[in-house]
C-alpha cells in the first residue's frame, strides 16, 4: 500500500472544524464593481412611544427571532433591567433599526437585545416562568424584585410614554443596499454574521433552499457535522456552492461576498426546475463526496502528513465540479477511487495549489485555477482505463 493510499485511508485527522480563510492578502484589497446609487437608499426616521412598541410585539409585528438571530437574550437580567431603569429615569435609549418588510413588519436590524429585554419585562404573560423581575438597579432599589405590574402607576406610565427613536428601511429598497445597511449599523452585542443577514434580507425561497440543503443529511455527511450551524456557517458552504454551480467562475467578480449575494438574488426568481436541479446535484456532489473521501472530504494535508480543519475552497471546487457531473461519471470516480485518491494526495502535495487554497482565496486567478484544478483531476481520473 503506497503512503499516498495510507494518508487517505488511515485515521489522522489532526485538526477539527472549518479552517480561517484569508480572502484577500493584505496587499491586495478585493475587486470593487462600483457602489450602489445612494438614491436606492430608502430609510426614514420614525419616533415610537414605548406603550407602541409593546403594543407591536405582542401582535408580532416586531419580529425578534428571524433565523438569523439564534442568540436571543444575550443580555443577563441585571443588564435588562437596567435597560427598564433607564426608561423609568428617562434616560434616551440609542437609536433602533428596523427593515420594513412587504406586510407591514418590521424585523430589527439593530437593537434586538434592548427590545428583548422590553419583551421579557412588558409583553409576556404575568404568570410566564421567563417574565423579568427588576434586579441590580442602580438608583432605584425600591423596586427590587418587582414585575411591570407591580409598580406605582407613575411609574409604568412613564415607561409607556418614553420616546424612542427608530430607523426605518422602507420596502423595495434594493437587496443589496439592505446588506449595506444590516452590515453597517449592526453594532449589537452579537455582530451578525453576513449568512445571517443574507437569511434576512433574501427571505423565501433562495433562504429556504440554502437552510434545506445546509441542514441535509448529505450535507451533514459529508462534513462529518463539523460545519457549525449556530451563526449559520453551514449556510454559507450551501450559497458558495449555489454560486459557483449557478454562476460559474467566468463570472466571478473578484469580490466573494458580492459574488454569494447575486446567486441569492438569481435564486429568488428562479423556477422551480431549476431549483430543483439545484437541490438534486447538490446532494448527488454530497454523497459522492462522502463516499469517496469519507472523513476526509475537503480537508487539506498538514506538512506533518495528517487532515487538518475543513478548507472552504477545496470544498467550493470539489463539490461544484462533482455537482457537474453525470452520476454515470460519478460512479466510475466511486469505482476508480484509488487512482482517484492518489492522484488527489499528489495535488494536495504541490506547493502552487495548496498556495491558492490558502492564500487569497477570493482573488478571481485564484479562484479560477483551483476550480481547473480539480475539474482536470476528475477528468484525468475518468479518463483513465
Amino acid at each position: 500500500m503506497s503512503v499516498e493510499k495510507n494518508r487517505i485511508e488511515g485515521n489522522e485527522i489532526e485538526e477539527d472544524g472549518v479552517e480561517e480563510e484569508e480572502l484577500y492578502p493584505e496587499t491586495c484589497e478585493r475587486e470593487m464593481t462600483g457602489p450602489f446609487n445612494p438614491k436606492d437608499v430608502d430609510i426614514i426616521s420614525q419616533m415610537m412611544v414605548v406603550s407602541n412598541i409593546v403594543d407591536q410585539l405582542k401582535c408580532g409585528y416586531i419580529i425578534l427571532n428571524p433565523d438569523f438571530q439564534r442568540h436571543l437574550g444575550l443580555w443577563n437580567d441585571v443588564q435588562q433591567s437596567r435597560l427598564i431603569e433607564s426608561l423609568m429615569i428617562r434616560i434616551p435609549l440609542p437609536t433602533f433599526y428596523f427593515d420594513s418588510t412587504d406586510d407591514d413588519k418590521l424585523i430589527v436590524v439593530d437593537g434586538l437585545q434592548r427590545l428583548y429585554a422590553i419583551r421579557r419585562f412588558m409583553v409576556l404573560e404575568e404568570g410566564d416562568q421567563d417574565r423579568l423581575r427588576l434586579t441590580g438597579l442602580e438608583y432605584l432599589k425600591e423596586y427590587e424584585g418587582k414585575k411591570f405590574e407591580e409598580l406605582p402607576p407613575n411609574i409604568q406610565r412613564r415607561i409607556k410614554t418614553q420616546m424612542l427613536i427608530a430607523y426605518i428601511i422602507r420596502p423595495g429598497t434594493p437587496d443589496k443596499v439592505r446588506i449595506s445597511v444590516f452590515t453597517r449599523i449592526n453594532t449589537g452585542g452579537l455582530t451578525l454574521t453576513p449568512a445571517e443577514i443574507k437569511n434576512s434580507v433574501y427571505r423565501g425561497q433562495a433562504a429556504d433552499l440554502l437552510r434545506e440543503l445546509a441542514h441535509s443529511e448529505e450535507f451533514t455527511e459529508a462534513t462529518r457535522g463539523k460545519v457549525d450551524s449556530r451563526r449559520m456557517l453551514d449556510c454559507e458552504f450551501v450559497n458558495r456552492f449555489l454560486a459557483f454551480y449557478l454562476l460559474g467562475t467566468e463570472q466571478y467578480p473578484g469580490n466573494l461576498e458580492e459574488y454569494l449575494n447575486d446567486v441569492m438574488i438569481r435564486l429568488q426568481k428562479e423556477s422551480k426546475a431549476v431549483i430543483e436541479k439545484c437541490r438534486a446535484d447538490f446532494l448527488k456532489a454530497m454523497r459522492y463526496a462522502a463516499g469517496i473521501w469519507q472523513d476526509k472530504a475537503f480537508r487539506k494535508i498538514n506538512k506533518n502528513g495528517k487532515y487538518g480543519r475543513i478548507n472552504k475552497p477545496l470544498y467550493d471546487a470539489v463539490s461544484v465540479n462533482l455537482a457537474k457531473l453525470s452520476i454515470r461519471e460519478c460512479e466510475r470516480l466511486l469505482k476508480k477511487k484509488d487512482k482517484l485518491l492518489k492522484n488527489y494526495t499528489e495535488l494536495l502535495d504541490d506547493g502552487t495549489f495548496v498556495d491558492i487554497i490558502t492564500n487569497g482565496t477570493a482573488a478571481i486567478d485564484n479562484v479560477r485555477e483551483r476550480h481547473e484544478r480539480i475539474y482536470k483531476l476528475f477528468q484525468e481520473v475518468l479518463a483513465h482505463d
